[in-house]
């Protein structure tokens, strides 16, 4: 056969199996996530993993992608074996046989030793840097997955898939790329290579540290030297990019942070943005943050919350080793001790603040080791300040028992606890800076508005101005609190929830899809 005639019959032959499907394919590339539907079976709670917000927002996409029925739906990320091993009894032959099952359900796990021995997605290991586990994943999409599977659409997360999106261009396929958290990593083409990728097969869009100039012609002055930044390559290369909300778009391209931001990533921003390819898309809880169905907390409802929330404090008190104490109100710290939360702004000012008001301050967390001496030292110092490391269950119980949560960030891609807690009826003070300016409202009593207390500084005055306001709705007569809490709790879950966020994601699929059609 003449090689143009073969090559003719490989292309009707390779479009004969691809086209078969008459749902559009979306594939989701994820380092993490919290949980999968029941629709793709029993096995496949054993392969979820969770480091932050990005768990949550996968699962609960996942899940709506599967309930609308719309599209054939694949997921890729990594196969944890020490995790999986941990959740069941189950040997490692096992978990490959379930590997096999679980990518005819379209789950497909990435099966190498960079993630074999992990319990968390992000936790140090010297042998595997992150680097290395992002290759990892990454050859396993670019290699194999994007041609197996054809997608219509890949969706791709963070730095870690940053190189996917360059790929898919070059392969004709449209991609999403999510920016979660600013954060990047540089390889140069020879470290990719190295780790089985072909980065010359896409050259052309890949985000050199140095211009390259005819980066196809003199590859070789390039290939050893310089680096390739992964999340500007994400953005410069996907067909449409998003931030998790609205405001935290809008401070990258007017260059709120000039400091954190490489020059890099915000330069990909502001042209995507200027080309009208850029959006903030909330995230949200997990649908299970219930109060009426989580455990380890007493559960409760709007109509019995007052009650029910006394008795979660009392237990939280009691746990943290906190004077019982009904008619204090508690705040409560919910986030990683880490300087972008803010933490230094309550650690250097807590005396002047126990000094000045009748408070509790509870905090179950982990993060910059100063910061946790600090706190370690103030909880045996101050009967009314309690640390310990963090524990999900008694986090839980903490936002179930608290009066008010302390986020007062410096700068926040999303954030969750905020959205969290008003299902609790508990109060959030927030800085007004990205997802917590777009979800925390000022408390109005006059106008029944409002569900938390904002401030727009970061330093002492502006988060006592956050304490002094919470600390006066405190103090209003017990009928007049619980119908302001009555209301943050039902407006909570309507407002802010998972479907209308993958309703979001959903429209940019179908646009991008649209476009790939014409």
């Amino acid at each position: 056969m003449a090689a143009e005639t073969m090559s003719q019959e490989i292309t009707r032959q390779y479009s004969q199996v691809f086209n078969k499907h008459h749902k559009p394919k979306i594939l989701l590339c994820t380092p993490e996530i919290t949980e999968l539907p029941e629709g793709m079976g029993n096995a496949a709670n054993l392969v979820a993993a969770k480091g932050g917000g990005m768990g949550d927002i996968s699962a609960g996409l996942v899940r709506h992608l599967s309930d609308s029925k719309e599209f054939e739906l694949h997921i890729v990320l990594p196969k944890y074996d020490s995790k999986i091993k941990h959740m069941a009894a189950i040997t490692r032959k096992q978990i490959d046989q379930l590997a096999v099952i679980l990518s005819g359900r379209g789950i497909h796990l990435v099966n190498d030793s960079a993630f074999s021995y992990l319990q968390n997605p992000y936790e140090e290991n010297s042998l595997h840097s992150p680097i290395r586990r992002s290759l990892a994943l990454q050859r396993q999409v670019i290699n194999n997955l994007l041609d197996y599977i054809q997608p219509d659409v890949v969706h791709c997360n963070d730095w870690m898939t940053g190189l996917i999106p360059a790929a898919a261009r070059s392969k004709g396929i449209k991609s999403l790329f999510t920016l979660h958290n600013i954060f990047t990593e540089k390889q140069t083409m020879m470290d990719i290579e190295y780790s089985g990728i072909r980065p010359l097969d896409f050259v052309e869009w890949l985000y050199f540290t140095e211009f390259p100039g005819n980066i196809k012609k003199d590859w070789k002055q390039h290939f050893s030297t310089n680096p390739i930044d992964f999340t500007a390559t994400g953005i410069m290369a996907a067909d449409f990019f998003n931030t998790v909300s609205p405001t935290f778009l809008d401070e990258l391209v007017n260059d709120h942070f000039p400091d954190l931001v490489p020059r890099s990533i915000y330069d990909m921003i502001v042209q995507k943005h200027a080309q009208g390819r850029a959006s903030g898309i909330l995230n949200a809880p997990n649908d299970t943050i219930n109060s009426k169905v989580m455990k380890h907390i007493i559960n409760f409802n709007k109509h019995n919350m007052m009650q029910k929330k006394a008795e979660n404090k009392a237990r939280f008190q009691l746990e943290m080793g906190l004077p019982q104490s009904p008619d204090t109100p508690l705040f409560f710290w919910p986030n990683r001790l880490y300087y972008q939360k803010g933490p230094d702004l309550l650690v250097n000012n807590l005396p002047y603040f126990l000094k000045k008001y009748p408070l509790q301050i509870a905090v179950v967390a982990n993060g910059d080791p100063a910061i946790e001496t600090a706190l370690q030292g103030y909880a045996k110092k101050y009967p009314a300040v309690a640390y310990c490391s963090f524990d999900e269950s008694l986090s839980n119980l903490g936002k179930a028992a608290a009066d008010f949560i302390l986020m007062p960030s410096r700068y926040e891609p999303c954030g969750l606890p905020q959205m969290e807690v008003t299902r609790f009826g508990t109060l959030p003070i927030v800085r007004e800076t990205g997802g917590l300016k777009d979800t925390v409202f000022q408390m109005n009593i006059a106008n029944n508005s409002g569900n938390g207390f904002t401030f727009s500084i970061a330093d002492r005055a502006g988060l006592e101005y956050g304490i002094s306001s919470a600390m006066a709705f405190y103090a209003l007569p017990f009928e007049i609190k619980k119908q302001h809490l009555q209301r943050v709790m039902s407006d909570g879950k309507r407002r802010y929830n998972l479907k209308a966020t993958a309703e979001q994601y959903m429209t940019v699929y179908e646009k991008l899809i649209r476009e790939k059609r014409q």
